[in-house]
């Protein structure tokens, strides 16, 4: 085992007692680490080399065996390896399963009652949402991807926060009639797609919260965040992602 590579689309945050979380684009999970295998993360990250990370953490507990380390490190590295968080550049291990590695789906509601219209915001308001929840059923590779092509083919100047707030009110006007599933990852993607058919941008951002870890998706309009101040409770979400 020599070396690894950090995939581009693993996007990293930090938690606030020291852990990790890792938000995977291709397939739409969050994963969270805890802070010794946060230290070998970001060894591998920086050097690309198993060895240097293993003695690194192996200074820093001088009292557990060398031997031990390493074999946990190993286990660590198989169980990023399976879920396709590093790439490897050398022989590996078999997976452990003890890693403190928690997964969760970007799945985390959250309920916005903005005000506002915009023209034709109704109309594309449904066919935002129910673009979002087709591509929601995909790999969420293909869900990156179309808001990426959307925003730089189709959107030709910010959307006011007037016209995303219209925007986002015309999704959830839409999802109250939808008899599945729609939370803030379905809402926020909506609300994208649906100013980018209109011609306007606005930024897609996922993220996350610990203590406990929280994952949570939402739109913002030049850094400011589409809900009502009394809904928002983003404040406590660092993001991981924005498109």
């Amino acid at each position: 085992m020599t070396g690894f590579q950090i995939p581009k689309h693993v996007h990293v945050g930090d938690t606030s007692h020291g852990g990790t979380v890792l938000f995977n684009t291709r397939s739409g999970q969050w994963y969270a680490m805890n802070g010794t295998a946060r230290t070998l993360w970001e060894e591998w990250h920086r050097t690309g080399d198993f060895d240097f990370a293993v003695r690194t953490v192996a200074d820093r507990f001088p009292r557990v065996r060398y031997d031990r380390v390493r074999l946990d490190a190993e286990r660590v590295a198989g169980d990023l390896v399976e879920r396709g968080l590093v790439n490897p550049c050398g022989e590996l291990a078999p997976a452990g399963r003890d890693l403190r590695l928690e997964a969760a789906k970007s799945t985390s509601g959250e309920t916005v009652k903005p005000a506002g219209t915009v023209r034709r915001s109704s109309a594309a308001g449904l066919l935002g949402l129910l673009l979002a929840l087709c591509l929601l059923r995909l790999p969420f590779r293909v869900s990156v991807h179309t808001v990426d092509v959307l925003k730089q083919r189709r959107s030709r100047r910010p959307a006011t926060m007037h016209q995303a707030e219209a925007m986002l009110a015309a999704v959830r006007r839409a999802g109250n009639r939808y008899p599945g599933r729609v939370a803030c990852l379905e809402d926020s993607l909506g609300t994208v797609l649906g100013l980018a058919l209109a011609g306007l941008t606005a930024d897609w951002c996922l993220g996350s919260a610990d203590d406990p870890y929280r994952f949570h998706a939402w739109v913002e309009v030049l850094g400011k965040t589409v809900t009502r101040p009394e809904d928002d409770d983003r404040v406590h979400f660092q993001r991981v992602l924005v498109l």
